[in-house]
């Protein structure tokens, strides 16, 4: 970002297959050859394993992992999507895992056990920054859930902090102040440290009570001081006011004993914009309030602005961070750097990295110490410091023996106390993430213990290949890249379309790490057959000072595009892109690129365009950094330079742009404003000479939080690119809405089959398709009869009978079924309980295959034993009322929005009960949904199954 921060078919089902499949966008699943026709290789691939929009919204993380002191604990946040109060949004919950105490000395070469996880909180609100207490019996973290009562709820506003018992209990809420807390610390057992703005002044409460909604700019005469209290852990407990200061700490880090803190605070509402008045760094008595300056005087002949403080594990002392450059004045484009403050002696040193790209994406103090993420290109370095004989001695630590393969690959370390846990995430372009726990000795990091299990879906889906590229760039420089393939890349394939995807910052780089996300979720364009580019261009951070100052003072523009452009060259000189087919996307900074790109070539088919800056003079007042961003990058305020900023505009050369571009921006933007995606768009529009169209998301910042917003986003960058890259690209039908039995239908066109019967492909045999349902992953279908006969050659299946439900068949012979699934698979198949089946009946809805759909109302007991009675006398057949598996009504999950059939109907299925036992769960085609029950037991006839996947 640009930031400071930041049914077996009868004949008519078959025709209306036919016809809409032909108006619907091609398959995911398919990929397109440069003919424009299916490739044979591709087309092979199971259907249901495809990418979905869906995955990258709904993908879960795992947030603010830490540690217990001893070590032994886990706590995390597992970030999920859930619908509240009918919109979906993320929401966290806490977990916790506890580790295996390692032998001593031991590396852990022999194979470590996993932790089960245990959910500590079932809310559907925000979560953020769990902390164990010192003695490890509780967590703290903060959440806006709401507070129990009336009144207290009503004072409330934003995240709180609450307080859960490791050993099991339930949450209860520590603060209940009028504005929501920023930040907290555990001062003992019993006591919190907590940062938050002073209460309301009779003056705000006026302007509420006259729902005044104006605000001025930087005012600092109502700005209200954010300071620090006092806080009992238990509920409702006890505050003091601990400062009484009158500016605005914005950062706080507490020592392990309790009895500091080192806090930053900010001395000026506007330095963020003209970076003028720096904030000042003290230490604070964590008993009487009082506090020292820190830092007042440079060191080495510079003025420290610390960032990122951690203590020693013993008080002793601290780290911080903070951000070097040769500008006199801004710190726009910097290399991030260590230092060590000794409290005892208030001496103040760097910490010599050894590393002229800086520290990378964080570090862990230890005994003695520090473990170091070290910076350098698109990998990390993971290094140790420990300081001995009044020096830093460095220990590189690379992959071991028996020890971790994760060195280069590494995020957001975290160590315990003792220095012997060391806590980490770790991905990489083609493995998304999760957290790992690892021993720590001085050699090595042993074999590592994986803490999470985040988004099982994905285990079969396919990732691809990508490779670390270099080549020649502006200046004759070495430049760094990844090329993603497309997921169905073999050497002998023609070259395909390539998408150029521009990262932000532009101090910002990209990284050998899991990268699906809302602006460039690649896997998608990748399963559509293009290659992705991600260059780190100059002025990209890991690369050393001299590469992320090169920009500034002037430069912008003069190398990123140069570097860009050869990276495109590169592509297609080595016969992978084809020059006929390429696109150019990107978000903040990666759009005011693509931006400036398509005014200097036409050869880009395609532009997409986010949150991006055109026109300089007016982006310096606006934006919430404007001065020192621009006059860091261009050399001055634009009444200085009129000229340069003007050169620098893209918006005086779009006279020359040809490529359909397409344009995104929110309407609250304060990074880049949106009245320069308007003006892009209005003068493409105007031209007349291209395609252009402007997308506007109500009330959103500079990165979009709705998750309908980011699902728009993609959905438009899909058929936008789509349509100039990709030859055989039809138009999604809108008149089609969610939830209907036409989109049922299509969803059911696209699934799996084998010599024309549902199922994917397992050496020649259907085997159930899945999908990611309700929190797990789930048949996507009743188990077929075709499918059955796979298992069981016996059974003999009619002509038109292959997609009907397998019924008729025993709990035992269910649950064999399952297990030869799962050994055929090699994947955990099985029953469902009667609470899991309980639950996918609930979530399926209704609507389905019931006795209701065929009588024309909801039958009452009588009733429903005389239909069935007169079909079993007139109708011929076992079972007449089944229909083919999908025939009626598919829902969407909650998890992936794929879809799952039958849910509601057809036949009921076979769970698994207490003891073992089975009992047939749902409803199916012979019983009434009458509300007032009784409809009675399915007959065996109507009693089929469906497998999901153990998780």
């Amino acid at each position: 970002m640009r930031s400071k921060a930041i049914v077996h078919p009868k004949a008519r089902v078959a025709a209306w297959t036919l016809l809409l499949v032909g108006v619907l966008a091609s398959s995911p699943a398919t990929a397109i050859n440069p003919a424009g026709t299916a490739d044979p290789s591709r087309a092979s691939a199971p259907a249901e394993r495809s990418w979905t929009i869906d995955d990258i919204v709904r993908m879960e993380s795992a947030n603010g992992a830490t540690l217990s002191r001893d070590g032994r604990s886990v706590a995390w946040i597992r970030s999920t999507v859930e619908t509240v109060d009918g919109v979906e949004q993320r929401v966290g919950n806490l977990w916790l895992n506890h580790l295996d105490e390692p032998a001593p000395g031991q590396l852990g070469d022999a194979e470590p056990a996993k932790p089960e996880p245990l959910q500590l909180t079932r809310g559907r609100n925000g979560m953020s920054s769990p902390a164990f207490s010192p003695d490890g019996t509780r967590i703290a973290f903060l959440t806006d859930r709401k507070i129990p009562g009336e009144e207290s709820a009503k004072k409330v506003e934003g995240a709180q902090v609450w307080i859960i018992p490791t050993g099991g209990g339930e949450a209860y809420p520590v603060t209940a102040f009028d504005r929501a807390v920023r930040a907290f610390g555990w001062i003992d057992a019993e006591t919190l440290v907590v940062l938050a703005p002073e209460s309301k002044s009779a003056w705000e409460l006026e302007l509420e009570t006259r729902h005044d909604e104006a605000r001025v700019v930087d005012d600092t005469l109502h700005e209200a001081p954010v300071r620090l209290y006092r806080v009992a852990a238990e509920p409702g407990g006890t505050v003091r006011r601990l400062t009484t200061n009158d500016d605005w700490i914005d950062s706080l880090a507490v020592s392990p004993d309790g009895r500091w803190a080192v806090i930053t605070a900010q001395q000026s509402l506007s330095y963020e914009f003209d970076g003028k008045v720096p904030p000042q760094t003290r230490l604070v008595d964590l008993e009487t309030g009082t506090s020292r300056r820190l830092f007042e005087e440079p060191v080495d002949g510079r003025t420290l602005l610390p960032h990122s403080v951690a203590w020693q594990p013993d008080s002793a002392g601290l780290y911080f961070v903070d951000e070097y450059t040769t500008h006199p004045f801004y710190r726009t484009a910097t290399v991030s750097h260590l230092f060590h403050h000794d409290l005892t002696t208030s001496a103040t040193e760097r910490v010599d990295l050894d590393s002229e790209p800086g520290l990378g994406r964080g570090y862990a103090t230890i005994p003695g110490g520090v473990v170091t993420l070290l910076a350098d290109g698109v990998y990390e370095r993971l290094a140790r410091f420990d300081r001995t004989g009044g020096s830093w001695v460095k220990t590189e630590i690379g992959r071991r023996e028996g020890g971790t393969s994760h060195v280069r690959t590494m995020d957001s370390l975290v160590a315990s106390a003792d220095g012997k846990t060391l806590l980490y995430q770790h991905s990489t372009a083609t493995e998304p993430f999760q957290l790992y726990a690892a021993r720590l000795d001085a050699d090595g990091l042993g074999k590592p213990v994986q803490v999470t299990d985040l988004n099982s879906g994905f285990a079969d889906k396919p990732t691809g290949r990508v490779d670390v590229i270099h080549f020649t760039g502006a200046r004759g420089d070495r430049v760094e890249a990844l090329l993603h393939y497309p997921l169905d890349w073999t050497e002998s394939t023609e070259p395909r379309p390539l998408i150029l995807d521009i990262h932000g910052g532009p101090t910002a780089r990209d990284r050998q790490a899991w990268d699906q996300r809302w602006p460039a979720p690649s896997v998608l364009w990748r399963e559509r057959g293009a290659f992705v580019l991600q260059v780190n261009y100059h002025g990209s951070t890991g690369y050393g000072l001299e590469w992320v100052e090169s920009i500034g003072g002037g430069h912008y523009y003069e190398l990123e595009i140069p570097d860009l452009e050869a990276g495109v060259d590169w592509a297609i000189d080595q016969g992978l892109a084809d020059p006929e087919r390429l696109a150019s996307v990107g978000w903040s900074n990666g759009g005011i690129l693509t931006a400036e790109l398509i005014t200097r070539t036409g050869r880009y088919k395609a532009a997409s365009v986010g949150a991006a800056d055109v026109e300089w003079i007016s982006d310096w007042a606006n934006v919430d950094f404007g001065a020192s961003f621009d006059n860091y990058y261009f050399g001055g305020p634009p009444w200085e330079i009129p000229e340069t900023y003007i050169e620098k505009s893209p918006f005086f050369r779009l006279t020359e742009v040809t490529t359909p571009t397409i344009i995104y921006t929110g309407t609250e933007d304060r990074n880049v404003p949106p009245h320069q995606s308007w003006s892009l768009f209005r003068v493409l529009q105007q031209l007349g000479k291209t395609e252009t169209k402007l997308v506007l998301f109500p009330g959103e910042p500079h990165g979009l939080r709705k998750l309908a917003d980011q699902r728009r986003k993609m959905q438009e960058d899909l058929t936008w690119l789509g349509r100039f890259l990709f030859e055989t690209h039809t138009e999604p039908v809108e008149a089609i809405r969610a939830g209907t039995l036409i989109e049922a239908l299509v969803e059911r066109a696209g699934a799996a089959r084998v010599e024309g019967v549902l199922g994917r492909g397992e050496n020649g045999v259907p085997i159930p398709e899945t999908a990611r349902f309700a929190g797990q992953e789930v048949g996507r279908f009743e188990v077929t009869r075709a499918q059955w006969a796979a298992f069981d050659p016996a059974a003999k299946v009619a002509p038109g009978e292959e997609d009907l439900p397998m019924t008729g068949v025993g709990f035992e012979r269910a649950k064999a079924y399952a297990a030869w699934l799962a050994e055929r698979t090699g994947r955990p198949f099985r029953l469902p309980t009667v609470e899991e089946a309980k639950k996918l009946a609930k979530a399926g809805g209704s609507g389905g295959n019931t006795l209701d759909r065929w009588a024309g109302y909801a039958p009452n007991p009588a009733d429903a034993t005389a239909i069935r009675k007169a079909l079993s006398e007139k109708v011929s057949g076992e079972a007449p009322l089944l229909l083919p598996v999908g025939s009626l009504s598919g829902k969407k999950g909650g998890d992936a929005g794929e879809v799952v059939f039958d849910l509601d109907g057809n036949a009921a299925e076979w769970a698994t009960g207490e003891g073992g036992t089975g009992e047939p769960i749902g409803p199916s085609a012979d019983r009434s949904t009458d509300p007032r029950g009784d409809g009675g037991k399915p007959t065996p006839e109507y009693v089929g199954l469906r497998v999901i996947v153990s998780e």
